[in-house]
């Protein structure tokens, strides 16, 4: 049994040893600079996915290492424009890599997030963007326009002798905000999480929120190929049977909208016209080739799913990132303010249309956020494709994961020479700042990606994010709270973390943030 025992034990170290020897030497990306772990294994990418810090992680690369960096031994990522096009345009000789098929709950829950078949994902996508015309986008305006403004009320709530309201952390309620947006839009349903009383929908956005990080970890883990196999052998079986009550509750909540949503739409027919939401859109998109409609009802579940999950957290961060500046640049906030106020006469007028997307220094506000906080701060890793793909100048052979991580770019000194300075000037051409200094920092800006697989709801995001920001500070003043620095960084977090000018992020994929704590007051003149 010893003599046996010893075998194993030094088949075990033999097959590590010609391994790293392998990778440090003779992959086909060996000559790539990296951190000598990231070289020969893919735990450090692991342990910082489990940390949620992945994200300062790969920036931290690229200021050692420049450019590009091998953070596994199979996958290179890259912090410059050119590879940012060559890896994510519509000719690249890539596809979604692996990492997204463990993000797939069953073998129905294929949406055009997780697919990773590029015909599926391209009938997919085709069929999701009827869902997102200018047509839909100006129907949803009103609703997006009322949850606002309830929202807003809810913010005031109780007020000190100064008109200001209880300190309000962004982070519960910007979730709130989005969620029920989009819990409108898509089933036309009140999910009033933003309501006082208990609510059980509260909850699962927290568990979602977990379900999600639990994912990415799975995702980033040493065993994913293992993983991949595993799930439709019983794997996800038992994901499923040890899912939190509160997440099987909400998707058995999604499925039974879905249903009653259907009934409304095939009642239409014959009776009054449901109103055009996005859900009416996909409903009632059809194959032009055959009549028939393009999502069946399993489809519909997925994509209406998604659409809540990523489509709220997204825009949240974003939202909580963009507040976060507001109340530590007070010039920035000074100048948005006097925009808004004196380019609308009345909240009626913020909506969509050429007047709000006319306020240069509000858009210029929501890009600098989205580059300080993206949506998704790590790399969207793709695979190379048989044939082999040339990246910056490089080639990459078949089977290479690559990518860019938002995060990351966005705080390229190369091209934004001052990254960690919140200054939305920069998107605005001036006296100060020529034209070919603003087209330079837009063709390396990609918050929602490019390509074939960029974010199909760019522009109702962008929508929500000019409206409620407009709306709120046409109305209200805001402050951060005294003594309240949630969300700001520290001396204890280290390197990449250390700066309170900085909002802080957990990368789970999307971004998990706190904070920050604000305060509210009916507008002063």
């Amino acid at each position: 049994m010893g003599y046996s025992i010893t075998s194993i034990v030094c088949a075990i170290f033999s097959y590590l040893l010609a391994t790293t020897i392998y990778n440090l030497f003779f992959h086909p990306v060996a000559k790539v600079p990296g951190p000598f772990l990231a070289r020969i294994s893919l735990w450090p990418s692991f342990y910082h996915a489990y940390k949620g810090d992945r994200h300062i992680w790969i920036w931290q690369q690229f200021e050692r290492y420049g450019p590009r960096f091998r953070a596994g031994p199979n996958i290179v990522l890259f912090r410059t424009p050119g590879a940012q096009n060559d890896i994510y345009n519509h000719k690249a000789n890539v596809r979604r890599s692996s990492f997204y098929d463990a993000l797939v709950r069953h073998k129905d829950d294929r949406n055009t997030l997780n697919s990773t078949n590029i015909a599926l994902h391209a009938r997919k996508r085709r069929s999701l963007d009827l869902a997102f015309t200018e047509q839909s986008i100006r129907a949803a305006s009103p609703i997006v326009a009322k949850h606002i403004d309830r929202w807003n009320d809810r913010l005031l709530g109780e007020t000190d002798d100064e008109g200001w309201s209880m300190p309000t952390d962004m982070a519960t309620w910007s979730d709130r905000l989005v969620f029920d947006v989009l819990g409108d839009l898509c089933f036309g349903k009140a999910f009033d999480t933003k309501e006082p009383g208990d609510n059980p929908l509260k909850i699962i956005q927290h568990q979602i929120a977990e379900s999600m990080k639990f994912l990415y970890i799975l995702s980033k883990s040493p065993w994913l190929d293992s993983l991949i196999w595993l799930k439709p052998r019983g794997l996800d079986k038992l994901l499923e049977a040890i899912t939190p009550q509160n997440m099987k509750d909400y998707h058995s909540f999604v499925e039974q909208s879905v249903r009653e949503r259907l009934d409304k739409e095939q009642e239409a027919q014959t009776k009054a016209p449901v109103r055009e939401d996005m859900f009416h859109f996909l409903c009632s998109a059809k194959d032009p080739s055959t009549g028939q409609s393009v999502f069946s009802t399993a489809d519909l579940l997925s994509e209406a799913s998604l659409l809540i999950i990523a489509g709220s957290d997204t825009t949240a961060t974003t939202i909580c990132g963009l507040f976060f500046y507001l109340t530590h640049n007070a010039h920035v906030y000074d100048e948005l303010v006097a925009e808004v106020r004196s380019s609308f006469s009345s909240l009626d007028e913020i909506v969509y249309g050429t007047k709000l997307y006319s306020c240069k220094y509000l858009l210029a506000c929501v890009n600098e956020s989205l580059r300080m906080v993206p949506p998704a701060p790590s790399e969207l890793p793709r695979v190379i494709q048989k044939g082999g793909q040339t990246i910056d100048g490089n080639f990459y052979p078949e089977g290479t994961v690559v990518g860019t991580a938002e995060w990351a770019s966005g705080r390229n000194k190369e091209i934004y020479g001052d990254p960690d300075t919140f200054r939305p000037e920069r998107w605005i051409h001036s006296e100060r700042n020529s034209q070919e200094n603003v087209l330079c920092i837009k063709r390396a800006f990609y918050p929602f990606s490019k390509g074939p697989a960029n974010c199909a709801g760019q522009n109702l995001a962008l929508l929500e994010l000019y409206m409620v920001v407009a709306r709120t500070l046409w109305r209200m003043d805001v402050r951060l709270a005294p003594g309240k620095s949630v969300g700001e960084g520290r001396l204890d977090l280290g390197w990449g973390r250390r700066d309170p000018r900085q909002y802080q992020v957990i990368d789970a994929y999307i971004s998990f943030r706190e904070g920050p704590i604000l305060q509210f007051r009916e507008r002063v003149s």
